[in-house]
């Protein structure tokens, strides 16, 4: 009797300890995977009503979060080391206002506002901001990052709920993979049912732009690395040297298959892509990823350097064997190599002119005319460097403050690579998409595609989640 009654208090103080999860942490949860899995599909979301959409599930999903966190409330001081990048992202959406609202302020506005005024014989409202409609409409895009990256915070702080959204990136990047790739061989290649008029000859899945999807593949690249990584964690045999390269041959190709293929099959899609920065950035960060699995702690063990060798030898394969191309373009001449110089040239006249109170966010296609050089023929929509199209419409200080809060939130996950003593992957995850996409954002304006920027806020919350100690995260 006294051995059933002390089995029954176990399982209770592990109910305690565990709780299940309710309809509504279920229903959120099962929400932003189908959000994760829709994004890419309407071209990457860059249109107006798929922002709008995703905004929408934003709200919806930071909703049932919130009556989530009521129900079943935290342990203090849970959100302690979300404070300062909260603190920075409040004060960056307060000046973005301040850029945007036509208080004109001690007469501190654009002086653009005054030559129109002259033009159109009457006085204008002014503001620092060129244009003030964009500039709210990219504040509400950069606040549903946000809170894509908190609903995903929330999720991950257990640990089932961290594997569960990694592996779900891993498999919707395979699944986009494979569709790319099928358009890619098809004689009248297609995106969805609209004939694909653009980079006919590359892999760009549901992107419009293949710079866009490379980063976006970069990033389900690293959730399968991640998940294979763990595989091998959890179940590699260390006992001898022999026993290591049987169990890694039994770890890579029975219990991680599936992430294996979605491996081979996302980094077929992504060298045939073409992208260079695309290329490069996923090279960087698949490295970062490598180094933290070599110094990290907990993954102590003789397979790391198997695994690494492995992770060599595969991508050497698929670059001999598809990438010909791609490297072929690096020593080509191209357009893009002519006028991106000009661009930057111009954007830093641009930016030195407006150092301090910026454009307005959403402003350069209208600041960027009045700099354009002559040997620049075209409407100039984007960039192609997200770090200095940020400093011109933020001005540098307000820029600075946008990227000190990736920084401190990566450097959360670097402190977890060293923290942790188990579940370790899930913090590289985060450091290793924020290399990719750092690197890519000063070749290409991929961040600005919904698609890329919530799977990237998606890996980040949830490697922000894991860089605490288990004991603390519920």
């Amino acid at each position: 009797m006294t051995a059933v009654h002390s089995t029954s208090n176990a399982a209770v103080s592990k109910a305690t300890r565990t709780p299940r999860r309710g309809s509504l942490e279920r229903f959120r949860d099962g929400t932003l995977l189908g959000v994760l899995a829709w994004a890419p599909l309407p071209f990457g979301s860059a249109r107006p009503w798929a922002w709008d959409l995703l905004g929408a599930f934003a709200i919806l999903l930071l909703t049932v979060s919130g009556i989530c966190e009521a129900q079943r409330p935290s342990k203090r001081g849970a959100l302690a080391s979300l404070i300062p990048a909260l603190v920075m992202a409040g004060v960056l959406a307060g000046w973005i206002v301040f850029q945007s609202l036509p208080w004109n302020l001690f007469g501190w506005h654009h002086p653009l506002w005054d030559r129109v005024s002259d033009v159109l014989g009457h006085k204008l409202d002014a503001s620092l901001s060129l244009n003030r409609e964009a500039s709210f409409v990219h504040l509400f895009r950069l606040m549903t990052y946000a809170g894509y990256f908190f609903v995903a915070w929330q999720v991950a702080r257990r640990v089932e709920g961290a594997a569960l959204i990694v592996r779900a990136i891993a498999a919707i990047g395979a699944l986009y993979a494979v569709y790319g790739l099928l358009e890619f061989i098809s004689p009248q290649p297609q995106i969805l049912w609209f004939v694909k008029d653009t980079y006919i000859t590359d892999v760009t899945s549901t992107f419009i732009n293949r710079n866009s999807y490379a980063t976006f593949a970069g990033i389900s690249m690293i959730a399968n690395l991640v998940l294979i990584a763990n595989v091998l964690i959890k179940n590699t045999d260390t006992r001898s040297r022999k026993s290591v390269a049987l169990s890694m041959v039994d770890n890579l190709f029975a219990r991680a298959r599936w992430q294996m293929l979605g491996l081979i099959v996302i980094s077929a899609s992504l060298l045939m892509s073409h992208s260079r920065g695309g290329l490069i950035a996923s090279f960087a960060g698949v490295t970062v990823l490598l180094i933290l699995i070599l110094v990290a702690p907990a993954a102590r063990a003789p397979w790391r350097y198997w695994f690494g060798g492995f992770v060599g030898v595969a991508w050497l394969a698929m670059i001999v064997l598809t990438g010909t191309s791609t490297l072929s373009r690096f020593d080509s001449a191209s357009l893009d190599l002519e006028m991106r110089p000009k661009i930057n040239q111009a954007l830093l006249r641009a930016i030195h002119d407006n150092f301090v109170s910026g454009t307005g966010l959403g402003s350069f296609p209208s600041i960027f005319q009045l700099y354009q050089p002559l040997s620049i023929v075209g409407y100039v929509e984007m960039a192609h460097n997200d770090y200095l199209e940020n400093m011109l419409e933020l001005g540098i200080p307000a820029a600075i403050l946008l990227f000190a809060i990736v920084v401190y939130l990566a450097s959360r996950c670097l402190m977890g690579v060293f923290r942790r003593r188990r579940d370790v992957i899930f913090p590289c995850a985060g450091a290793a998409a924020t290399a990719l996409v750092g690197v890519h954002s000063a070749f290409d304006f991929s961040m600005q595609i919904p698609a890329v920027a919530i799977s990237y806020a998606v890996i980040l919350g949830v490697g922000v989640a894991q860089s605490v100690n288990s004991r603390d995260q519920i």
